[in-house]
């Protein structure tokens, strides 16, 4: 299933009636998807594929980073040239690759830093914090 998302420009101020979801071109009428269902998002071309909690997918005829203005930059985050994640699905991240569900996702070198930093990361490495040494 193909949308055309050309010419659609992301509102300035959000309702919070509406701001929980991306309202997407199906066949003639326009289908509500909630941001907190959506997985992760593929580039392929000018198209992109939207992969659901539910393991459903639907094709869009739009590239990246156009999706990428008009999402909220809460969860869903950038973490790839080609890849967009919702961060709330990550249960493991290993060097530069990063797992949502049973999907690994790679993660750009450039995308790295901002991403890392979304997290609450536990460094239990044996340095001493307050002398720098290690014990």
């Amino acid at each position: 299933m193909k949308t055309n998302l050309s010419g659609v420009i992301a509102p300035s101020r959000l309702s919070p009636l509406v701001a929980d979801g991306l309202f997407i071109r199906q066949d003639g009428y326009y289908k509500k998807y909630f941001y907190a269902d959506i997985l992760c998002i593929e580039a392929s071309g000018n198209y992109c594929y939207f992969y659901f909690e539910d393991k459903s997918r639907v094709t869009v005829a739009c590239r990246l980073g156009a999706v990428e203005r008009q999402l909220p930059d809460a969860y869903l985050v950038r973490v790839h040239r080609g890849f967009i994640l919702n961060l709330r699905y990550v249960d493991t991240w290993a060097g530069n690759s990063l797992r949502a569900r049973d999907r690994w996702i790679p993660m750009g070198d450039y995308y790295r830093a901002n991403v890392l930093s979304c997290f609450n990361i536990l460094d239990t490495s044996r340095e001493n914090p307050r002398t720098g040494d290690e014990e």
